[in-house]
């Protein structure tokens, strides 16, 4: 425990310092200011627990000086010194909350009690300044523990026959206890096209509802995120009885607090809710809100309720598959494009749009570009790479606007890279370019194709068309050169020659040579040399 000693005049201090044991009191270190601005300094620096302070000092007094302590809420007991007894000096200083008032000189006697009663109050505002930290950091951690026994129940993490005894092991005595469970998934807002962090919505979530329930017999027990862009609120029923009036009154809560998020937030929502009678229930019904997000993609900001819910008859009919395909043959990607967003708007203003109608839409547009792109001799799964079609491919069920990113995405890249298919020349150069410079490596047909996503016998064909030779003789003329030019322009010897020309087998380097120039190695060489 620290003490501070403020008086201007030195020898009170040092009287102070002579008379008293201060290991008696539990003070283990002494400091001292001989006005307010080293007092202050000081308690800036040091953690101070008893101050003993004159009150009557040039420029600032003692009075100022704890004022500045109080308004600071630096927590230490004041013990005041003063040569004048007067009363609005003692007034002051119980105003200031001091522990004593004494005057000087000093009798030590009464100092002693007085320094005694302040190391007291002192140790007991300690203890429950340790104890407010315990209690914070144990109602965090109860927090954290109680978010995971959930995320573990909804998970399918824990049985359900162990549901009391794992809450009993968390410190959650929920006994026979009834909830209510939120599932809400956020869209992009509407202002700023992006999406809140995940601890500031749920601590959004959390904090609004909690309000806009209160007095409703529902309280809200924890609120964390299961998947992107989602959260889950568990709330536990704390009265047993239900009238009509409550059951409004929860009704119009989630209607506010859609509401507030839509407006204040601007941030669009779906939310999916359900009463589970008994807690290892709410796996199972939060399977079931899942699925009835299933079949609401278009439903946006409003309350859907489990029992309430009507799942649409969703069967699947596209009449438009023939004038998509054409659109789609006669290149015409722009007004595809709105014909399949009329399509999906005008299933959406049903309130018909289920994940089973998305994955058909899909279906349907994948085939369409698939046939389109085999027909240009295309190889569709090289075109689009697996990292980038799988998070599209994934998010086109997840809503109208998803469905419609995935097939844009499908329809521009198909027929752009039609577009460059069809400039032979493009597509023939960059073979060409491939194999100047890779021409002392093995080079496949195969792995040339897949370059340039197209069919090996395509690249040949378009190949030999624009050059009059087969790509093998293309890469047979390039290495013979490249050996000419090393053979009369250096003195590599001639099997060093060969490997680097890309023929590891030196007499069929020798034979091949020699059918395509009328020379051996060794005698073109001594002709040719320069």
């Amino acid at each position: 425990m620290n003490l501070l000693l403020v008086d201007d005049e030195e020898y009170v201090i040092e009287s102070i310092k002579k008379n008293m044991n201060w290991v008696e009191y539990g003070i283990d270190q002494v400091y001292m200011a001989f006005s307010m601005k080293q007092a202050q300094s000081m308690m800036e620096i040091v953690a101070v627990d008893v101050i003993v302070c004159d009150i009557v000092m040039p420029q600032q007094s003692g009075f100022d000086f704890v004022g500045w302590v109080r308004e600071k809420e630096y927590d230490v007991q004041v013990i005041f010194l003063t040569s004048y007894a007067e009363f609005h000096y003692a007034r002051k200083a119980i105003a200031l909350d001091s522990v004593d008032y004494l005057l000087k000189p000093i009798d030590f006697g009464r100092f002693s009690m007085a320094l005694t009663e302040a190391v007291k109050k002192a140790e007991k505002s300690r203890k429950y300044e340790n104890y407010r930290k315990e209690s914070l950091c144990w109602k965090k951690n109860q927090s954290a523990v109680c978010r995971d026994f959930w995320r573990g129940i909804l998970a399918g993490g824990i049985a359900p026959e162990r549901f009391l005894s794992e809450a009993v092991k968390c410190n959650l005595l929920y006994h026979e206890d009834s909830f209510f469970l939120l599932y809400i998934i956020f869209f992009e807002g509407k202002k700023h096209n992006e999406i809140w962090d995940e601890r500031t919505l749920d601590f959004a979530v959390g904090n609004v509802l909690a309000e806009l329930l209160e007095g409703s017999g529902l309280l809200v027990e924890t609120v964390f995120s299961v998947e992107k862009d989602s959260s889950v609120v568990i709330c536990r029923e704390i009265e047993a009885a239900m009238d009509k009036k409550k059951r409004e009154q929860r009704k119009r809560a989630f209607e506010q607090f859609v509401g507030w998020f839509t407006d204040k937030m601007e941030i669009d929502l779906w939310c999916g809710a359900a009463s589970v009678k008994k807690g290892p229930q709410a796996a199972q019904a939060f399977v079931q809100i899942k699925e009835m997000r299933d079949h609401s993609l278009s439903v946006r900001n409003r309350v859907l309720y489990l029992p309430d819910f009507i799942y649409p008859e969703s069967i699947y009919h596209n009449p438009n598959m023939g004038l998509w395909a054409t659109l789609m043959a006669e290149g015409k990607e722009k007004e595809l494009e709105i014909s399949m967003r009329e399509y999906l708007e005008d299933i959406e203003k049903k309130e018909m749009v289920t994940r089973q109608i998305l994955e058909s839409f899909r279906a349907d547009v994948t085939q369409i570009v698939y046939s389109w792109l085999a027909k240009q001799e295309i190889k569709a799964h090289l075109l689009f790479s697996e990292w980038e079609n799988d998070g599209n491919f994934q998010n086109s069920i997840t809503g109208l606007e998803g469905a419609m990113e995935y097939a844009s995405w499908l329809i521009r890249k198909a027929l752009r890279y039609g577009k460059y298919v069809n400039k032979t020349a493009s597509v023939t150069e960059k073979i060409r370019q491939y194999i100047d410079a890779h021409y002392q490596e093995e080079i496949r047909r195969d792995a040339l194709a897949e370059m340039v996503y197209l069919n090996t016998d395509y690249i040949s064909r378009i190949f030999k068309k624009e050059y009059g030779i087969s790509i093998s003789t293309y890469i047979l003329r390039k290495r013979v050169e490249e050996a000419k030019n090393l053979l009369s322009h250096s003195n590599l010897p001639i099997n060093t020659v060969s490997i680097y020309v890309g023929y590891s087998n030196f007499s069929y380097f020798t034979k091949m040579f020699k059918e395509n120039t009328g020379y051996s190695p060794l005698e073109y060489r001594r002709k040719f040399k320069k």
